[in-house]
């Protein structure tokens, strides 16, 4: 065991203080045999072959860091974020995996406000590359994190590197190594100042190196005990002259915002802010500041090799066969489908024939292949017909041999996928649905918390938002529905959605509370009801049977065909569904809507009523007094919408 290894291993067991002041005498010993070499190594400035400049000319490049390696330097991001941003700077954050919980609303804050999330290794005081087999162990969940947070870059805890193992890691770039700090646990420098490229082989991508070029403010400002910015300054100084890339390290956690002197815990922020306030103003329209992820991409697009630079970009083309299992799956998969194909992969589509899938399909214009059908809500049919369709799905997973098996909960597919070794994800957005095979991966919204992803800690990721951002934001609202359907504007209109009587997590008290919501309803003038039933005969007989006359009147509607259900919810008053997938698209459209399901509560659907969202029903009396029987002003298209649901769901496809 090496020194530093044996140091590692010893270091949670030391106080803070010691190990601050053992640290210290070390690097006193250290100074004066590295003076040649650090804070400059003359040799570091040679330019890599071919270099024709930064971009627009600058004189040199800029790129800002931070290390987030304690939950004290989470809650100082908001902070430094708010100088850098009045200072003209934006930079990168890394956060270590597992040491913390990182809040949702910060990692949204950083991405919205121009910064870059960075994975920082899962636990800071373990070396990944302590061997081989450790390594490949953290790589999985390091590649979680990553495609989770809609991170590219990796940085390694204390700055253990191993650039051959990471290309495991499948990143854009690794930040692990530094030109020269003989004060680091593995000190072996890179000797530039500049990124470069480190190639890929047959089976692995390459990626691009971002050395640190300035010290870090550990280094100075505590161990050191440096009391200005002077190292800082000198070294920027040398880099701008010879054209490099000065890339600095901060960490919030040692930052101390209300600029109290330096302890052995931190050092006043004045000192960042004043190095800030030195570039701006010594080097004012000559640097080029870019975002890690930036500064990676140019210089793989023009210094990485021409046979790797397509695979950093452009992901492995794959074959996906996607399953359409139930019909709100069909607008979900849509864009994913355009998406996908749009980015080079090829898509297979499978289609259950029932609850209107392969009609929502042919509306979409969707090509697929029509395979079985359901079985009723009888137990041993149900098993019965998921057998079926299992092996009426096995020739086509035989024939067209895909790398990959995606579906919103087709356990026909995932049981199939499970006999043939194909890799299988399921994207679900509640929490309490029952598996038969359990898929290789899991997708939810990252609403729903670790602990409900039962069994999943190594093979799930999860997304922005909730499902319907996926396909809400390409609504076009169609106003010919309501000629369509007879409806006009000077009427009360109120989409209904039936409970799922076959489905495992249907409860009978949702059936009554359907049945007294039509009798609410019927009674109040120039009131319509629009109900798109579950299963078409049964649901459709029943209810006609029950209130005969209203539907003669046609204060009950039932569509003739299959129409687009975000057209009919845009054009609707308020929704009342006792399902949750028409709930969320009435709420991700900003249309009232009330919920008559009464099964176990998923964790979207509670954040959603807690929003104001989405009002629950439990009882009669709920309909009575809840409902609000007014009109929609409704605005001629949609607001608020973005693609970042689906961007990180096809994201997230493509890397597995």
């Amino acid at each position: 065991m090496s020194k530093s290894q044996y140091y590692s291993f010893l270091k949670p067991l030391i106080p803070r203080l010691l190990q601050v002041t053992i640290r210290r005498l070390i690097i006193r010993q250290k100074v004066s045999k590295s003076k040649n070499v650090w804070p400059i190594s003359p040799e570091s400035s040679i330019p890599p072959d071919g270099w024709t400049g930064w971009p627009e000319g600058k004189k040199f490049a800029l790129v800002l860091t931070h290390d987030v390696d304690t939950e004290a330097g989470v809650a100082k991001c908001q902070s430094l974020m708010d100088i850098e941003e009045r200072l003209g700077f934006r930079s990168s954050f890394g956060f270590v995996a597992k040491d913390y919980e990182v809040p949702q609303q910060l990692m949204k804050n950083i991405e919205n406000r121009g910064f870059e999330l960075c994975v920082h290794g899962l636990h800071h005081d373990k070396n990944p590359f302590w061997s081989k087999k450790e390594f490949y162990r953290q790589a999985s969940e390091i590649k979680r994190y990553m495609a989770e947070w809609g991170a590219v870059g990796f940085r390694s805890p204390s700055m253990y590197h191993d650039l051959e193992l990471v290309h495991d890691l499948n990143i854009e770039y690794d930040a692990s190594t530094f030109d020269t700090d003989p004060f680091e646990p593995q000190p072996d420098g890179v000797g530039t100042i500049f990124p470069f490229w480190v190639p890929g082989n047959a089976r692995q991508k390459g990626y691009v190196e971002l050395p640190y070029t300035l010290p870090q403010d550990f280094l100075l400002f505590i161990l050191m005990r440096e009391r200005n910015t002077n190292i800082w300054k000198k070294k920027l100084d040398w880099i701008a002259k010879h054209g490099g890339m000065a890339l600095v390290i901060t960490h919030p956690d040692y930052m101390n915002f209300e600029n109290k002197e330096s302890t052995y815990k931190e050092f006043p922020i004045r000192y960042y802010e004043d190095f800030l306030e030195y570039i701006k103003s010594n080097y004012k329209d000559q640097y080029w500041h870019v975002l890690p992820k930036n500064m990676a991409r140019f210089w793989a697009a023009n210094y990485g090799e021409k046979s790797k630079q397509i695979q950093v970009s452009i992901p492995e083309k794959k074959k996906i066969w996607i399953d359409l299992d139930n019909s709100p799956h069909v607008p979900f998969f849509k864009p994913i489908i355009d998406e996908l194909r749009k980015r080079g992969h090829e898509v297979v589509v499978t289609a259950r024939d029932c609850f209107q899938v392969c009609g929502l399909a042919d509306l979409m214009h969707l090509e697929y292949e029509k395979i079985g059908r359901h079985y009723g809500k009888n137990k041993l049919l149900k098993v019965a017909g998921l057998l079926i369709r299992s092996g009426q799905l096995m020739p086509v997973a035989l024939k067209e041999k895909p790398d990959i098996a995606v579906s919103h909960g087709s356990r026909s597919q995932v049981m199939i996928s499970s006999v043939l070794n194909i890799p299988s994800v399921v994207i679900w957005d509640y929490e309490y649905t029952q598996t038969v095979a359990k898929p290789t991966y899991v997708v939810v919204p990252e609403l729903i918390a670790d602990s409900s992803i039962k069994g999943f800690t190594k093979a799930f990721f999860k997304y922005p938002g909730i499902k319907e951002d996926v396909y809400v934001p390409n609504f076009k609202p169609d106003p010919s529905i309501m000629k369509e359907l007879g409806l006009n504007d000077n009427e009360l209109v109120v989409t209904i959605r039936p409970p799922a009587t076959e489905a495992h997590y249907h409860n009978r008290d949702s059936e009554l509370l359907f049945e007294a919501t039509i009798n609410f309803l019927g009674q109040q003038k120039n009131t319509r009801m629009v109900i798109l039933p579950r299963n078409e005969k049964k649901q459709t007989a029943w209810v006609k049977s029950n209130w005969s006359e209203w539907c003669k009147s046609g204060k009950i509607i039932f569509p003739e065909h299959v129409v687009d259900g975000l057209n009919l919810i845009w054009y609707s008053d308020f929704v009342i569904s006792g399902g949750g997938t028409m709930n969320r698209e009435a709420a991700a459209l900003s249309v009232p809507v009330y919920s008559i399901f009464r099964g176990k509560i998923g964790a979207v659907d509670q954040y959603l009523s807690q929003n104001g969202r989405l009002i629950m029903l439990e009882s009669v009396e709920d309909i009575r007094t809840k409902i609000s029987l007014s009109k929609r002003r409704r605005s001629e298209m949609p607001e608020n919408l973005n693609r970042m649901a689906l961007d990180k769901i096809v994201e997230i496809i493509e890397i597995i």
